[in-house]
C-alpha cells in the first residue's frame, strides 16, 4: 500500500511539473489521479490502449520521463502492474522515441 501511495504522489508531481513548467495539458490526468488513484488510472489507460494526457506533448519536447507511462516502467513500481500493463507502457514510450 505504501508503494501505491508513493506512485500516486510521484505521478501527480510529474503531471503538475508537466502542466506548470512545460505547459503540457495534464489537468484532466491530475483530476483522474486524484479521484481514481494512480494504479487504477494506469490500468484503465492500458485496458483502453490509450496514453495519458500530455504524453504526446511531453515526448515531443524530449520530456518523456515525466509521463505516467515512464513512471510505470521504472523497476521500483513494477510490482504494482501486470506484465501486459508494463509492456504496453514500454511499447508506447519506444514508439514515441523515448528510449
Amino acid at each position: 500500500m505504501k508503494l501505491e501511495k508513493e506512485f500516486q504522489l510521484q505521478a501527480m508531481q510529474n503531471a503538475q511539473t508537466a502542466m506548470l513548467v512545460h505547459s503540457c495539458p495534464t489537468k484532466r490526468l491530475l483530476q483522474t489521479l486524484e479521484t481514481d488513484g494512480g494504479v487504477k488510472t494506469v490500468q484503465e489507460l492500458c485496458k483502453r490502449h490509450r496514453v495519458s494526457d500530455g504524453f504526446d506533448d511531453l515526448c515531443r519536447k524530449g520530456l518523456g520521463e515525466l509521463t505516467l507511462e515512464a513512471l510505470v516502467v521504472k523497476g521500483k513500481y513494477g510490482i504494482l502492474f501486470t506484465d501486459d500493463e508494463v509492456n504496453f507502457c514500454l511499447d508506447v514510450l519506444m514508439q514515441a522515441g523515448h528510449f
